[in-house]
């Protein structure tokens, strides 16, 4: 469906209202107008804004500003909820090649947490957008902190799994290998740095999912952005078995087991579930991306530490790749 389009307003004029909560109802009306809906042009008049007010904003300025975002393209899409390529592009556009601003970040955040449907290349780039935090350090708008370039601290991470679980929306909690790739850039760029003990177990938790959870794509129900949630958990065991989740999953879409107390149907790819092996495609990419430079950073070792535990079928080369990094 296109996007609706409207005459649009000059930032500038926009300025005159005080970013007060009483002006920003009045922004309010003033872009919801008689339709109750946010245009394209009034979407990208909204971006300028916000580069306008920068970090000055109120709460209410930044709750709105979210809000009219997810309506524009998610609330007003049909059908209602699925985010296409060419909308993540758009929001792309507005956001990349500079420092996102805390309103801008938030609504992307928000955007993909009401979206049934995530492309890749979205979530890939709100990631990358942490990754450009622990690289120059310069994480306030992100994670609220300013730290040193090239070291990964707790709020990085909390950003990072909050990413991944907003952008859990597009499998059933598989992490994509766009979203393993960033992780795996973020974990080479510090691999020499004193980064927080919970990078590590996140790593390995979400490039495991993305290695032993198969390729499964469709709009989750409840229950299955919740696996999903679990497994990034770190409150859980790291070895808490994987295998014996993913055969009681099985389990279930055969209906030897009762069902998740959810209304939704279960559409389960019961054949792309390994979670005993890696497969051939998957392991050439995972020992490229760990023999890329040398020696073993914690997250490496830590992942191949975790399928040592949960694969019992592992290559012979990863099992090698696992002594060398005992």
């Amino acid at each position: 469906m296109t996007l609706p389009r409207a005459e649009p307003t000059r930032p500038d004029d926009l300025l005159e209202l005080p970013l007060t909560p009483e002006g920003v109802r009045a922004l309010r009306r003033r872009f919801y107008g008689d339709d109750d809906a946010i245009s394209l042009d009034e979407g990208e008049t909204l971006f300028a804004l916000a580069r306008a007010v920068g970090e000055r904003g109120c709460r209410e300025w930044s709750d709105f500003f979210c809000e009219a975002i997810a309506d524009l393209l998610v609330n007003q899409i049909i059908p209602r909820g699925y985010l296409s390529e060419a909308q993540a592009a758009w929001l792309i556009a507005r956001l990349e090649g500079r420092p996102a601003l805390s309103s801008e970040f938030a609504a992307l955040i928000k955007v993909m947490e009401l979206s049934r449907s995530v492309p890749d290349r979205l979530a890939a780039f709100a990631l990358g957008l942490v990754r450009d935090v622990v690289l120059t350090g310069e994480g306030e708008a992100i994670t609220g902190a300013r730290h040193e370039p090239g070291r990964v601290t707790r709020a990085d991470v909390d950003a990072l799994r909050r990413v991944l679980f907003v952008a859990s929306s597009e499998g059933f909690g598989h992490v994509t290998r766009a979203e393993a790739d960033v992780l795996f850039d973020i974990a080479d760029a510090t691999a020499g740095a004193e980064n927080d003990p919970s990078f590590a177990d996140l790593f390995a938790r979400a490039v495991g999912n993305h290695l032993l959870a198969g390729p499964g794509r469709h709009a989750p129900s409840r229950m299955q952005t919740l696996r999903r949630e679990t497994w990034l958990d770190q409150r859980r065991s790291l070895g808490s078995g994987i295998a014996a989740s993913f055969k009681s999953m099985a389990a279930q879409a055969f209906g030897l087991a009762p069902r998740d107390p959810d209304p939704q149907p279960e559409t389960l790819d019961v054949v792309a579930l390994t979670p005993d092996r890696v497969d051939d495609e998957e392991l050439a990419w995972l020992i490229g991306r760990i023999e890329a430079r040398p020696g073993f950073s914690a997250a490496e070792q830590a992942l191949l530490a975790f399928l040592v535990r949960e694969c019992e079928n592992l290559s012979p080369r990863l099992k090698a790749l696992a002594a060398l990094a005992a």
